[in-house]
């Protein structure tokens, strides 16, 4: 975690740089480009960069430096105006202009991430939906096999849920999605990897988690899930298919087929428990 706060910090401070110098290039430019030529338009690259890689207060900050730095270079250049304080209105109208342009593309920036968040994340529980978990997780997965490193996935699947939906509404069923998600997202750790694969079925991967710790976790998940008050009053269980390696393997598609298998055994089993396939290295 050290090592990537400081692989950001690095990287931002490079760009902090390449926006110094480039308003400083582009002041250089107006400058010795004389006042009949409007190089202005050039410090909008500088800000852009800086209004997309960057966060609010720099951004701002660098707003107001580029003004300065144009000011500058009008005055060196030997413009003159009628008034004194038409060089107040000009900075002043100059700055808004810089800062209007920089603060739309970031806005621009915030709400295209924030757009490709939305398609990654589940809508009513919050949780990673199915493509993020594939994507996120097939990286995850790479990572461990690479490492040899223990690894498990679990397929959750929630028992009579159909009933409730069919008995008492959607409203209700959502209700329930929820509050398995909250206990989820309580029980695991940040670097285990969540998600709703759509209805009432969950996934789990467990990076670098023995079959031992991955068994005792998702068996507390679903001794907690029974004593949960919203699913006790539908008599909705989980049946949890668990699957575990030594060492992780590569294909994440495989591993969650297994699982899902596993959960149907489980279901085969009698519903609410975990049925676990342990694969060893070979």
């Amino acid at each position: 975690m050290f090592v990537v706060t400081l692989t950001v910090m690095s990287q931002k401070l490079k760009v902090i740089a390449l926006v110094f110098i480039g308003l400083l290039v582009v002041g250089y430019i107006d400058l010795i480009s004389g006042i009949e030529i409007r190089a202005f338009p050039l410090y909008f690259i500088p800000l852009i960069y800086a209004a997309w890689h960057l966060g609010l207060r720099a951004t701002l900050a660098f707003t107001v430096l580029a003004t300065f730095i144009w000011v500058l270079a009008q005055i060196m250049s030997g413009r003159v105006y009628s008034h004194s304080y038409i060089w107040v209105i000009n900075f002043v109208t100059q700055g808004s202009a810089f800062l209007l342009v920089s603060l739309l593309v970031s806005r621009l920036r915030k709400s295209l991430i924030n757009e490709r968040e939305l398609s990654r994340t589940d809508a009513l529980t919050g949780l990673p939906n199915r493509f993020s978990f594939m994507n996120k997780g097939s990286t995850l997965l790479a990572f461990c096999s690479r490492k040899k490193m223990p690894a498990a996935l679990a397929f959750i699947d929630l028992d009579n849920f159909k009933q409730v939906n069919d008995g008492f509404g959607h409203q209700e069923g959502d209700r329930i999605l929820i509050k398995v998600a909250e206990i989820l997202a309580a029980k695991f750790r940040s670097s285990d990897l969540l998600a709703r694969m759509g209805g009432d079925e969950f996934v789990i991967f467990l990076p670098d988690t023995r079959k031992d710790v991955a068994s005792s976790a998702l068996e507390t998940v679903r001794a907690q899930l029974n004593q949960t008050p919203e699913l006790m009053a539908h008599s909705v269980t989980a049946s949890i298919g668990l699957l575990s390696y030594d060492v992780a393997p590569v294909d994440l598609q495989d591993m969650i087929k297994l699982a899902d298998q596993l959960m149907y055994v489980a279901k085969s089993e009698g519903k609410n428990c975990v049925y676990t396939q342990h694969i060893t290295e070979t």
